[in-house]
């Protein structure tokens, strides 16, 4: 275990990064990417706000008290003591907000593509199944490896980088959750605006909760921690084990979206 020199005032290793890194373009790419997720995200919604406002801010709520509990939980197993909290409201916000924003375009634009490749009735079938995983894991491993470009000499333990790359994947799992919260009270209203969030958060959080986005991302993030931890490995291997860590994630995305298991978990409420 690497030992660290910590300053007089209490703050981060001496001689360590911060996250704060004004003069690196990786940081200004980061921020400016989360920002744009804000606003994009922000406009998502507000349709929703205008017309079923109580699942908006009741689902906000729910949501948002579900990732407190996650929180809570890597605080408790100190998995937050691997970085200063900065690291991990960036990561949070690059899977919620720049990573959404990219992957909304991205999966239509793929299954448009599939649809003239190979035909429409393929998309509806398999579509969600091949482009979720494509996209969405590179999206979410991508902020990893912006933070990992802002603040290198933070990432020297395999659990640095697997740590950061949940908090990336939750932040993803959050947002995408309260979009289905606010779609299915939409476009599927029930007597009550209480219901649809009661019943995602049921079944999008509790039962599918713990395999989904925040568990994908820490599959492919062991990849990134073996490339950068393992310099004394050839090139090829240390590829091919990032490789390898991607393709597990992306094939447990695309289980979680073949047509059979997509009609299971969206039994409850349709969407």
């Amino acid at each position: 275990m690497k030992l660290y020199a910590f300053d007089s005032g209490g703050g981060w290793p001496v001689g360590t990064d911060s996250f704060f890194q004004p003069r690196r373009a990786a940081f200004w790419v980061l921020v400016a990417l989360i920002v744009n997720g804000l606003f994009y995200t922000s406009h998502m919604f507000s349709t929703g706000l205008k017309v079923v406002p109580v699942t908006v801010l009741l689902g906000l709520l729910a949501w948002a008290g579900y990732t407190l509990a996650f929180v809570l939980a890597l605080r408790l197993f100190d998995l937050l003591e691997q970085h200063p909290p900065e690291a991990f409201v960036l990561a949070f916000c690059w899977g919620g907000l720049g990573a959404v924003f990219f992957a909304v375009p991205a999966n239509a634009a793929f299954q448009s593509l599939c649809g003239k490749l190979v035909s429409p009735e393929f998309v509806a079938a398999w579509g969600a199944a091949l482009a979720g995983p494509s996209t969405e894991e590179f999206l979410k491993l991508a902020g990893v490896i912006l933070l990992v470009l802002v603040a290198r000499n933070q990432f020297q333990t395999h659990l640095s980088v697997l740590v950061v790359g949940a908090m990336a994947g939750l932040g993803f799992q959050v947002v995408e959750n309260l979009s289905y919260t606010v779609n299915a009270s939409l476009h599927f209203p029930l007597e009550s605006q209480l219901d649809p969030v009661w019943l995602n958060l049921l079944t999008r959080g509790l039962l599918a909760g713990l395999w989904t986005h925040a568990a994908y991302t820490t599959v492919a993030s062991y990849g990134l921690a073996w490339f950068l931890l393992h310099p004394e490995r050839s090139l090829a291997r240390r590829l091919g084990v990032a490789l390898l860590c991607f393709l597990l994630a992306w094939g447990c995305i695309s289980c979680g979206t073949l047509p059979g298991w997509r009609t299971c978990s969206t039994a409850a409420i349709p969407g």
